[in-house]
């Protein structure tokens, strides 16, 4: 069952490179993202290919709050328990808010294809994050360069994703910004939301 709903490596790959193309401006990269019943919903499995690198992700709390490290594999199985479990929320969530903007704004007939677009450049997003949290595990990086270094990366993913929404909403700047601040926001609240629930 599982398999069915998890994309496979063929579609991940052509998503991505669907992304691409927008992220250069190609509105070609559309056609490339299904933006179908079944792709729709099989968007949302993308979440199965970014869970590896979103456990590595949540153990920068260990970093940042060690005495919150698990001790025993309890523990640890508890711990990513509760961090998938927001990252879950976090995939659905936007899904649900787009619904009603879309509906507000007359944009019904965009909602599959800003839904799918959003899910897959969750899967993008997480690997690019990779990148500085590695940066932080693996090399004698003072605090304060990796803190500018996320800081960068941070800034660069959401200009990326604007860019992306921009093309999908078909050079609307008001309903992108739009969009892309309450993508943003609903990010950091629930972020906020399990660092407090996981550090506790």
């Amino acid at each position: 069952m599982a398999g069915g709903f998890i994309p496979t490596k063929l579609e991940a790959g052509r998503s991505l490179a669907g992304l691409f193309y927008l992220i250069l401006g190609n509105r070609d990269g559309l056609k490339l993202l299904d933006s179908s019943p079944d792709g729709f919903w099989r968007s949302f499995g993308a979440f199965f290919w970014a869970w590896p690198v979103q456990c590595f992700l949540w153990t920068g709390i260990w970093r940042a709050v060690p005495e919150t490290r698990p001790d025993t594999a309890g523990e640890v199985f508890g711990f990513f328990t509760v961090s998938s479990g927001f990252d879950v929320v976090a995939w659905v969530l936007p899904a649900l808010l787009l619904l009603p903007v879309c509906q507000v704004f007359g944009l019904s007939g965009k909602f599959p294809r800003l839904v799918v677009v959003n899910n897959w450049f969750g899967l993008l997003s997480a690997y690019i994050a990779f990148f500085p949290a590695a940066l932080r595990y693996l090399t004698p990086l003072p605090d304060s360069a990796s803190a500018l270094i996320s800081l960068a990366v941070y800034a660069a993913v959401i200009w990326l994703y604007f860019r992306v929404i921009r093309i999908c909403m078909e050079g609307d700047l008001m309903i992108t910004i739009f969009i892309s601040l309450m993508m943003i926001i609903t990010g950091l609240t629930i972020s906020e939301l399990a660092f407090s629930s996981l550090s506790s």
